[in-house]
């Protein structure tokens, strides 16, 4: 559908309503920030002609003698309370805090339909709450990257940020304060920021100071601040996810893991995009997980581990190397996976041996009913009895499948040289979802 053209001129200079057709546009007014904002005369006159003012309570004292429409919680029905009113021909502003195109009432007005004509809605942006904490540090915000949780459940968008290292702005809320985002960075080991904390801007309780994340995680926000992430200048090298592990860095579970070659080839059958979303499945000390983020930079992890110790080894590790978008579910597969979003890939490196042939086809048959169309099951199996039951498994939903064993040696030292010594060897078995897997192109 090809978007309606962008108004040709806006009427900037205190547009009339009175000589707007019918139906009028409807003019969305950013106040800019602080309690009470200086309104340009633009803003005032659009005020004095409207009839319907749409706006949150904390803005209502600017619709003294108006018919008015809160904006709260559930914003569907005050919405279609708007676009009645404008149908019926009267003249209506909505009424928002800085920018309302900066995670603002604006973005959400222009993808309703009542809005598509290109003179059906105005938008008159105030200096937002990142311009004026940008202008207190002193931070040119044109390569700043800006986003919210504010209302929201889902830290993802915040982890996949921090991997660009970039200057960050955070809006907040009461239960995502600059303490628990401090936290959050700390547990991910994504200790390459620090941080500065606005408050009350233009207002006489203003604050804007930087703290170090030890010590932001320690402060008592109540909520609402504007957070501005900054890369530390202390010339400490930053860590984050690479290919290619230093094992030696890592605590590892008495060396039950998975090795460098197993982790290499099991990737590269994984054939993973840099969205997709991938369950490592008995991730033990957590080292595939680990690296396989390191090709998911848009993506998600989710390290799944039933073992109390081995659970702590794998936080430990995400904190180590610094990988804030691995999630870890503490659980036993199949019964954890119900908590799970559905995988493009999944890597299953523990959980087959030394079960049971019928619990090993429950888990497989668990996750091949969440896998998306397309995607791979790649599973690592050191015995002889984990790669007969995962054959016939396949061969019994009549799926595509093959088979690959890693045979490496690693070198160690002798009589003052090096020798060779041999890995155990494994069998990775790949399972396509679907009987001819789909096209993985590599962005």
């Amino acid at each position: 559908m090809t978007r309606p053209p962008f108004p040709a001129s806006v009427p900037l200079e205190a547009p009339s309503l009175r000589s707007a057709p019918l139906p009028p546009p409807v003019f969305v007014l950013g106040l800019g920030t602080g309690d009470h904002p200086i309104l340009s005369p633009a803003v005032s006159h659009l005020l004095e002609q409207a009839e319907v003012v749409a706006a949150p309570r904390r803005l209502l004292e600017y619709a003294s003698g108006k018919e008015i429409i809160i904006l709260e919680g559930a914003l569907e029905p005050a919405l279609q309370g708007l676009e009645a009113a404008r149908e019926a021909g009267k003249r209506c502003v909505v009424l928002a805090s800085g920018d309302p195109l900066l995670y603002g009432i604006g973005a959400t007005l222009g993808k309703r339909a009542a809005f598509a004509a290109p003179q059906s809605l105005y938008i008159l942006p105030g200096i937002s709450a990142m311009q004026t904490a940008c202008a207190r540090l002193r931070l040119p915000w044109h390569d700043l990257a800006v986003l919210s949780l504010h209302g929201r459940d889902n830290w993802l968008p915040l982890a996949h940020a921090l991997l660009t290292r970039r200057p960050l702005c955070v809006y907040t809320d009461a239960a995502h304060t600059p303490a628990a985002i401090a936290r959050f960075l700390l547990e991910r080991g994504a200790d390459w920021y620090s941080m500065a904390v606005a408050s009350r801007l233009n207002t006489p309780e203003e604050s804007v100071r930087e703290y170090d994340l030890p010590e932001a995680a320690e402060q008592n926000f109540p909520g609402g601040e504007s957070v501005i992430l900054l890369p530390r200048r202390d010339g400490v090298e930053a860590p984050g996810p690479r290919f290619g592990l230093d094992e030696s860095a890592l605590t590892l579970d008495k060396g039950l893991y998975t090795k460098a070659p197993v982790r290499a080839a099991a990737l590269s059958l994984l054939a993973l995009r840099p969205d997709d979303t991938l369950w490592d499945l008995g991730a033990g000390s957590g080292c595939m997980s680990l690296e396989a983020a390191a090709l998911l930079p848009r993506g998600r992890v989710i390290a799944v581990e039933r073992e109390d110790a081995r659970v702590a080894l794998i936080r430990e590790n995400r904190r180590r190397i610094g990988i804030p978008h691995l999630d870890i579910l503490h659980g036993s597969a199949p019964e954890a996976l119900d908590k799970l979003p559905d995988p493009d890939a999944v890597f299953v490196g523990g959980g087959l041996g030394g079960t049971r042939n019928t619990n090993r086809k429950k888990l497989l048959t668990a996750i091949t009913a969440r896998m998306k169309p397309g995607g791979r099951i790649v599973v690592a199996a050191t015995l002889l009895s984990s790669l007969h039951s995962t054959l016939d498994f396949a061969q019994e939903q009549g799926v595509r499948h093959s088979v690959m064993q890693i045979q490496a040696t690693e070198s160690a030292e002798l009589a003052g040289s090096l020798t060779l010594k041999p890995l155990n060897p494994v069998f990775l078995i790949s399972i396509f979802s679907g009987t001819e897997p789909e096209p993985r192109r590599q962005l």
